[in-house]
């Protein structure tokens, strides 16, 4: 979860693919031109209902420890602010008990709005951008069972050809999205964005990076004073010698003797835990470190399953033809310039996987 709170793919470096995946191997593709949803093109009925899939119940899980830790910072908080006031005991329980509850307003109706125009930076649609737009979400709505009025479309000022769902009911295309398609294009790629919403992506992710707020904004606070220490050494240092170039190295040594000291602190007490016969801390710390890797892996895994839910909608083969197109103008490239670190941690697969999944999806449903 990027930390919007969008889903995977909000607000990506492309469109619903994303493009900071490495390349996988060609894909067969489609050039099967489409004409809309019909049973040829519909592999299996849909289950219309929206629900909690199994990357969104994963992401939520390894939220927890964020969660634990915010409100840890938001009771300490409120500790201080109790101490000022003459009570430390109601005070912070009333901030824990608000705070919790604070992460209800995020779903109701105007505060998404809200959350689209100010974070999003998304706006409504003009007369004709609705029209347009709304012919295309009604479409695919109505093939999913679903009541599209119950969803709130937006549109966002870039030349970008992007899409994605957001919060609990919003829905957003790009301007350039908007004029450049065509409407079975536009069509195949809001079933895409629906699918994330039946997954209960948006939500999760929201939801996630709500709860995790007062944990990173201290996190960051650390961070910066961490920077601010190793450059004040690394300056005292460089002052002492006289060499400007060691201001560079000096800063390097302090950075990584503070993270072997904490990776050696963290093992003795995971060694400590487990002749305690607390057994579950080190699995648990494990999974802690671990989870920067797993998020984004549960990621690419809702962009396939919202992919296959679209051509469960019958917007199978104009999605490839999509995918394809955006390929076919390079939308991929700098892919093959990418490091391990970045590819591990992208949140898109790439669009030729995207491709070649669903191509197999749709012969295998056939």
């Amino acid at each position: 979860m990027s930390d919007d709170g969008r889903t995977s793919g909000v607000r990506p470096s492309g469109p619903p693919g994303g493009f900071d995946d490495p390349d996988p191997p060609a894909a067969t593709g489609l050039r099967q031109r489409w004409s809309g949803p019909s049973a040829a093109t519909t592999p299996r009925p849909l289950r219309h209902r929206r629900r909690a899939d199994l990357s969104t119940l994963a992401s939520l899980v390894l939220a927890l420890p964020w969660f634990v830790f915010s409100l840890t910072v938001v009771g300490m908080a409120g500790l201080g602010i109790g101490a000022l006031v003459g009570n430390t005991t109601v005070v912070p329980i009333l901030c824990m008990v608000l705070w919790l509850a604070s992460g209800v307003l995020i779903f109701y109706r105007p505060v998404e709005v809200a959350v689209a125009r100010f974070f999003l930076r998304a706006r409504r649609p003009t007369p004709s951008e609705r029209e347009r737009l709304e012919h295309a979400w009604i479409e695919v709505t109505q093939s999913a069972g679903r009541d599209g009025g119950r969803y709130q479309l937006f549109i966002e000022d870039s030349d970008a050809l992007n899409a994605y769902a957001a919060s609990g009911h919003i829905v957003t295309v790009t301007r350039k999205t908007l004029e450049a398609m065509p409407h079975h294009h536009l069509a195949a790629v809001l079933a895409h964005e629906l699918g994330h919403h039946l997954g209960g992506h948006p939500w999760s992710n929201l939801l996630a990076y709500w709860y995790s707020v007062p944990a990173r904004l201290l996190t960051r606070a650390l961070r910066l004073v961490l920077r601010l220490v190793v450059a004040l050494f690394s300056m005292l240092f460089a002052v002492v010698a006289r060499m400007p170039g060691l201001a560079s190295f000096v800063a390097k040594v302090i950075t990584w003797s503070l993270l072997l000291f904490v990776l050696f602190f963290v093992t003795v007490l995971m060694l400590t835990a487990v002749r305690s016969g607390q057994v579950w801390a080190p699995p648990t710390v494990a999974l802690i470190v671990l989870t920067p890797l797993i998020l984004p892996w549960l990621a690419r895994r809702s962009e396939y399953r919202a992919d296959r839910i679209a051509a469960n909608l019958g917007y199978g083969h104009a999605l490839v033809e999509v995918f394809e197109d955006w390929l076919r103008q390079g939308m991929d490239d700098d892919r093959r310039t990418f490091v391990l670190r970045a590819r591990l941690f992208s949140t898109h697969p790439a669009l030729a996987a995207r491709i070649k999944r669903l191509d197999a999806y749709l012969r295998k449903n056939a």
